[in-house]
């Protein structure tokens, strides 16, 4: 199996999606996404719907491709008011492009880390947020010409842990 297919399998299982089509809607997620690394394109809002389009087309249709406009809860603690997210994604995709773009091979994992808990802070969208996000962290490793981080099912505590440190 190759690194990218069990990177994928293992971001689905972290939230519970076992099915074969979740999993091909992923590989087109991440084929989008890796394609567009070559082509020096910057991360944009419509670049992160699109990665999203492909992840939830046959999982949930009606939210694929949509930021959220409800609010909604993780961990039992309100997520970033919706109306804050189309400025708040802005300024996210804006601050990791200019640190990507000027020097992608001087970026630390904890640096690829913090960007991606500030990422799952936002939490664009109704649901899916964490595999978008782990499909753009991924992305940025790649861009910092590093190996792709495969979080396996059993590792989730301690990839939670980023975010618990980030408070």
């Amino acid at each position: 199996m190759s690194k990218e297919i069990e990177f994928l399998k293992e971001s689905n299982k972290i939230e519970k999606e076992y099915s074969q089509e979740a999993l091909a809607d992923a590989i087109e997620a991440w084929e989008y996404a890796k394609v567009m690394i070559p082509l020096g394109r910057k991360i944009d809002i419509q670049y992160i719907k699109t990665i999203h389009m492909f992840l939830m087309k046959r999982i949930d249709s009606r939210i694929a491709g949509q930021l959220r406009k409800v609010p909604v809860y993780v961990g039992g603690r309100e997520c970033l008011n919706y109306e804050k997210i189309n400025t708040s994604l802005f300024d996210w995709c804006k601050k990791i492009n200019i640190r990507f773009m000027n020097s992608p091979k001087d970026i630390a994992m904890d640096g690829i880390e913090k960007i991606h808990v500030a990422f799952e802070e936002i939490h664009p969208f109704e649901d899916g947020n964490g595999r978008v996000g782990r499909i753009l962290m991924n992305i940025q490793r790649l861009r910092s010409y590093m190996d792709i981080l495969i979080i396996k099912e059993k590792e989730k505590f301690k990839y939670y842990k980023w975010f618990k440190d980030s408070k």
